[in-house]
C-alpha cells in the first residue's frame, strides 16, 4: 500500500496537533494534585518529548506539501508566513504556530541560560500557539468535514480549558515550577 504525500500531510499534521495538545496537557497538569509527585520526572519528560516530536513533524507537515503535486507549495510558502498563494492566511497562521512552538521549546531547553522569568513569559505563548495550531487544522483540514476531527479538536480544548482553569484556581499557575 503507497501512501500519498497528501496522506502525509493529514497525518503528520494530526498526529502533531494532538501531540502538541498532551505536552501542553502534561505541562498544565505538571503542580496538579491529580497526578502523583513521584511521576515529577517521567512528566517532564513526556511533556518535553511530545512537544519536541510534534515539533517535528509539524515540520515534516510543511515539508510534504513541496513534494505535493496537487497543492505544490514552494519551500517560503511554507516557511515565510503569508507567502502561500493557497490559502495565505490560514498557511501563515500555521507557519507562525510553527515558528511559536519552536521558540516555547527552545526556550525550555535553555532554560538555564535565559532564566526563569523568560522562560515563564516565553511558555505563556503556548496556549496561544495551540489556538494557532486548531485555527490552522481547523479551517484548512480537509478532515475537519469528518464527524472525528471536530469533535477532537473540540475535546482537546475542552481539556485544555479545564486544566488552565484548574491550576489557575488552585493558585498553582502562579508557583515556581520548573520543566
Amino acid at each position: 500500500m503507497e501512501i500519498s504525500t497528501w496522506e502525509w500531510t493529514r497525518i503528520s499534521g494530526l498526529t502533531s496537533f494532538f501531540l502538541l495538545f498532551l505536552s501542553i496537557l502534561i505541562g498544565l497538569l505538571q503542580s496538579s494534585p491529580l497526578i502523583h509527585p513521584k511521576w515529577r520526572g517521567s512528566k517532564n519528560l513526556f511533556h518535553q518529548l511530545t512537544g519536541w516530536v510534534g515539533f517535528l513533524l509539524m515540520i515534516f507537515h510543511g515539508v510534504i506539501l513541496i513534494y505535493d503535486h496537487y497543492v505544490s507549495y514552494q519551500w517560503y510558502e511554507i516557511f515565510v508566513p503569508f507567502t502561500s498563494d493557497e490559502h495565505r492566511i490560514l498557511t501563515g497562521i500555521g507557519t507562525l504556530s510553527l515558528y511559536g512552538v519552536f521558540l516555547i521549546l527552545l526556550s525550555s531547553d535553555m532554560m538555564k541560560k535565559v532564566g526563569y522569568s523568560i522562560w515563564k513569559k516565553i511558555h505563556l505563548f503556548s496556549l496561544p500557539a495551540y489556538l494557532l495550531v486548531l485555527l490552522h487544522g481547523f479551517f484548512i483540514g480537509s478532515d475537519t468535514s469528518t464527524e472525528a476531527i471536530p469533535l477532537m479538536y473540540a475535546g482537546t480544548t475542552l481539556l485544555l480549558t479545564g486544566a488552565y482553569l484548574a491550576k489557575r484556581v488552585s493558585g498553582k499557575g502562579k508557583t515556581k515550577t520548573a520543566h
